[in-house]
């Protein structure tokens, strides 16, 4: 079976480890995902209770306890079981040791950049660099809060600093190719990516025809010797 990396199993890997932690009921994962800043599952109360149906079905976590409080909904108290752990351990296990290609969408555009024109390009790729700071501002302040308010361990707050890093590593590249861009080393104009792309056509055409005349050469060259070879059945 495949990594799961889907955003409904990242709920379901962060409701497993939470509860690896400590019981708890839906409504307490809810706090808690919102307290250790889980942006991808806060507020997917959905894809949670989806996830805990599904992690109870595979026999990783199991109720507890169910109550009542006045008039509110019974709550449910759930447990990690010793199958639980290990698949915890053994999952992420994986995506850490597993590069997995999850074509994030700045990739794709980067690599269709020649279909806009450079000056419009540059415009883009500067407002983006402007919005990647404001958000590694925003999450080194997080960070801070976390650790210093909340006194959260660095430990369960890895995530934030990767973040920060992807962020920051992000600025550095837009702005080397932003410099190449402005200084001449990397340039495009309609003009140039029409030609790069009649010329790419024509080489494909040409190749598709080398190929097509090629085959059509080994079918006749295999109809002429099974012809010669039915001559000499029929020669008395």
């Amino acid at each position: 079976m495949g990594i799961r990396t889907q955003p409904k199993d990242m709920v379901a890997l962060t409701t497993l480890s939470l509860l690896s932690e400590q019981p708890c009921h839906p409504y307490e994962l809810q706090r808690l995902l919102k307290e250790r800043h889980k942006a991808y599952a806060v507020g997917k109360t959905r894809s949670l209770y989806r996830a805990i149906e599904e992690l109870e079905a595979a026999g990783y976590i199991e109720p507890l306890e169910t109550s009542r409080e006045g008039r509110r909904p019974e709550r449910t108290v759930y447990r990690i079981t010793p199958e639980g752990g290990e698949e915890l351990e053994n999952w992420l296990a994986d995506l850490l040791s597993t590069p997995v290609d999850e074509t994030p969408v700045f990739q794709v555009a980067v690599g269709l950049l020649g279909y806009i024109t450079q000056v419009r390009a540059e415009t883009a790729l500067v407002t983006r660099v402007v919005a990647l700071r404001a958000r590694v501002s925003a999450l080194d302040s997080t960070l801070s809060m976390a650790q210093d308010d909340l006194g959260l361990p660095r430990l369960v707050l890895l995530e934030l600093e990767h973040a920060m890093a992807l962020a920051i590593a992000e600025v550095d590249w837009i702005r080397s190719i932003l410099s190449d861009m402005q200084r001449g080393v990397l340039v495009w104009n309609e003009e140039l990516i029409r030609a790069h792309f009649e010329a790419m056509h024509a080489a494909d055409a040409e190749r598709r025809s080398r190929h097509r005349e090629n085959h059509l050469g080994k079918l006749l060259h295999r109809e002429r010797g099974e012809a010669g070879s039915t001559t000499r059945e029929e020669t008395p």
